[in-house]
């Protein structure tokens, strides 16, 4: 594997943090590569702008911030309008359709998912928009297994909200399979 970095963005409330959260330990801990995660967000406010990274590497890691993402969420417009330009060439960048509207549609490096949309069909919330956006990263990266990602899920969300976490992160792999099938 080649060195990956990627960045999830969004408004204080989220879970951006814990998504990164997930991830790092899906590929550090049950997948045995090396990472470094780290988070900014603005005075822990709801709807302020938040950001997490995590770099995942079989060597070393040097420094602590991404230089370019490999990967790009966006869950709100703010976090497009911020971090779009910090995408590689060869980048992908997922973004919620539900509130980032104003995008290059043609830029084949966005890959639009109704996320927040997906999050209220399961529960009647935008709860778990985190959970289905670490399984689209999943599926659209494969930088780690749907097993590791799962463990790592059950190991840090508190016990009563793992099934309904483990349902979100599925509907994130169901939803690549769908619309981008090359991908899987």
């Amino acid at each position: 594997m080649r060195r990956a970095e990627i960045r999830l963005a969004g408004s204080g409330g989220q879970g951006i943090i814990l998504a990164a959260k997930v991830i790092a330990e899906a590929a550090g801990i049950f997948s045995n590569y090396n990472v470094l995660q780290s988070q900014i967000y603005g005075a822990a406010a709801r709807g302020e702008l938040s950001k997490a990274d995590v770099i995942i590497d079989e060597g070393d890691i040097y420094t602590l911030e991404i230089s370019a993402a490999d990967i790009l969420l966006s869950l709100s417009q703010e976090a497009y309008d911020k971090y779009s330009k910090e995408l590689k060439e060869d980048g992908k960048m997922i973004i919620d359709s539900f509130y980032v509207k104003n995008y290059d549609q043609l830029d084949k490096r966005i890959y639009p998912f109704p996320i927040s949309e997906l999050s209220k069909q399961l529960a009647n919330s935008e709860l778990f928009s985190n959970m289905i956006s670490v399984g689209i990263i999943t599926q659209m990266t494969k930088y780690f297994s749907e097993e590791s990602i799962l463990k790592s899920v059950e190991k840090n969300v508190p016990k009563n909200f793992v099934e309904m976490n483990i349902k979100a992160v599925k509907i994130g792999f169901e939803k690549v399979a769908e619309k981008y099938p090359n991908i899987c």
